[in-house]
């Protein structure tokens, strides 16, 4: 009985396992109930929750209170060894990249470490965008970007739900990017972040700072990244 019942659990487990591995069951989905797999499956309780566990054990779904039980998002490998937007990164995981745009700004006054990493002379202005950035319609990052406006002139007339900056410096304005200075930290949300990610207060972010040189050696932007930690992980190849 008891080979019978760890035969049923696993069968199960291994058909949900496959179903979000094909991409049947895509990240962020919600699992039908409890109920609907008891039926769907002609299962008891416990086989069924001893199946869900070890799923959950093993990365692929994650349990939300009072909400349901979701095909958990495989960590975005981000790769520091060769610069890639974040839609590059999403198309790579088999996700759909988006982005909602909380604001753009035109800065008169650019904070003076924002003027000191663009090399912005007395009086030049800068964009500042405000982005979540999603995959599949679930938060990923808070983004705040800034660009000069000599650099990409109109720049807010590009700009859209689902548009990557990269494709706008590249195909729009024809910029060539050589390189990006990148710093990394782990850090908690602020109360702001927080809400705009849905995250808990608890909850590692990973923030990174970068600034993006051309080419010619001007700066393209600087951007303040806040990842969510448990939907990321940075690797190097560090040769010696």
């Amino acid at each position: 009985m008891i080979e019978k019942k760890n035969f049923i659990y696993m069968k199960l487990y291994l058909d949900i396992k496959n179903k979000i591995d094909s991409g049947e069951l895509k990240a962020g989905e919600r699992l039908p109930t409890e109920q609907d797999y008891q039926k769907q499956y002609q299962v008891s309780r416990d086989t069924l929750r001893k199946a869900l566990a070890k799923l959950e054990q093993d990365g692929y779904i994650t349990r939300k209170a009072a909400t349901g039980t979701y095909v958990k998002f495989k960590k975005a490998d981000y790769g520091l060894s060769r610069m890639k937007s974040f839609s590059e990164l999403m198309h790579n995981r088999g996700l759909t990249p988006s982005s909602e745009i909380l604001s753009i700004e035109m800065l008169e006054d650019v904070d003076n470490d924002v003027t000191a990493r663009l090399s912005l002379s007395p009086g030049e202005k800068a964009y500042k965008i405000c982005r979540i950035r999603k995959a599949n319609g679930e938060p990923m990052a808070y983004e705040i970007a800034y660009i000069p406006q000599k650099v990409c002139p109109d720049l807010h007339t590009h700009l859209l739900e689902n548009t990557s900056l990269y494709d706008v410096y590249e195909h729009v304005y024809g910029l060539h990017l050589n390189h990006g200075e990148i710093q990394l930290e782990a850090e908690l949300p602020s109360p702001y972040v927080q809400k705009v990610l849905k995250v808990k207060s608890n909850s590692p972010l990973l923030k990174m700072t970068c600034t993006v040189m051309l080419e010619s050696g001007t700066p393209l932007y600087y951007v303040l990244s806040y990842y969510i930690g448990e939907k990321y992980v940075f690797s190097a190849n560090l040769p010696r």
